[in-house]
């Protein structure tokens, strides 16, 4: 069996060397074209599990990844902060109109509420990524001591839940949970709960007879409540035939009434003819009467008249 030679052990290695820049350039292209812009953000909580090389995401969507982590200390107050790096593709997010520059956009976008936050990747493994939305509102923090664009944070919702639990007064909380286990246990060593628990089923037999019995008397009840329904309807119907008779006789007076009254008004009318014979006749008498006055004071005056007449 013939040994390779030299030449061509170098010849296949420059081979697979240009094979594997040249599957770099075709599939890796578009990566190494894209335009990068390096950002910071600064963490006040822990960031175990955050690692070189995890995603960046805007609601969910890949726009960069974590490039760096460092610890910044300020001997002076004894504080610490963690700075993380980002790389972010500006060109994965499309602007509307005619786009700012990357540094004016990144500072108009922070104005509008942009901020970084910490969420876990998977619950097995612990792993977290950067989360960037838009939180108009929220308590930020910003370190603002630095030369690369800054995005403000807020606390993850494993840090809120952290700082939560400090405001919480364990002590007491567990005196109050020893507490309420003792009251259970009195409660349940009661010998009447236990008497109660033996009578349940009784108890529960008694009520379901009960409930039977109301049915039925229910039942009954229903019935006789049919036959005085029907009872009322036979009575309206009957007083409603009653009305209408008595309506009508009703109506058969007041046309009665009516021509009465039409009898009076032409009787008491001074333009009618009832009422100027009446008249007529009350003349006549005031005249006869006016006479006989006359003829009284005449007889009075002189008797003789009588005798000899005019």
């Amino acid at each position: 069996m013939r040994r390779p030679t030299p030449v061509a052990i170098g010849a296949f290695v420059i081979g697979a060397i240009t094979l594997a820049l040249a599957a770099l350039l075709f599939f890796g292209g578009g990566v190494l074209r894209e335009k990068r812009m390096v950002v910071v953000s600064f963490f006040d909580g822990s960031v175990a599990g955050l690692r070189v090389g995890a995603p960046v995401t805007f609601r969910g969507v890949p726009v960069g990844e974590v490039k760096a982590m460092g610890v910044r200390i300020n001997p002076q107050t004894g504080r610490s902060i963690i700075q993380v790096d980002m790389q972010l593709v500006p060109d994965r997010v499309t602007v509307y109109g005619t786009p700012p520059p990357r540094e004016v956009l990144l500072a108009s976008l922070v104005r509008d509420g942009l901020t970084a936050q910490l969420v876990n990747q998977s619950l097995v493994t612990g792993m977290l990524s950067v989360e960037l939305a838009f939180r108009p509102g929220a308590e930020v923090s910003r370190f603002g001591d630095t030369t690369l664009p800054e995005i403000p944070t807020v606390p993850g919702e494993l840090e809120t839940l952290r700082k939560q639990l400090q405001t919480v007064d364990m002590a007491a909380a567990l005196e109050s949970l020893q507490r309420t286990l003792a009251s259970v246990d009195a409660v349940m060593r009661n010998p009447g709960l236990k008497q109660a628990l033996d009578r349940l089923p009784s108890t529960l037999g008694s009520l379901e007879r009960t409930l039977n019995t109301v049915a039925r008397d229910v039942g009954a009840s229903s019935a006789e409540f049919q036959k005085t329904l029907a009872s009322v309807r036979s009575l309206a119907a009957s007083v409603e035939r009653d009305t209408a008779s008595t309506s009508a006789a009703l109506r058969a007076t007041l046309a009665n009434a009516d021509v009465v009254l039409e009898d009076a008004h032409a009787f008491v009318d001074p333009r009618g003819h009832t009422a100027m014979q009446a008249q007529r006749t009350l003349d006549d008498l005031a005249a006869t009467a006016a006479r006989l006055r006359n003829l009284a004071e005449r007889v009075d005056r002189d008797p003789s008249v009588l005798v000899r007449g005019r």
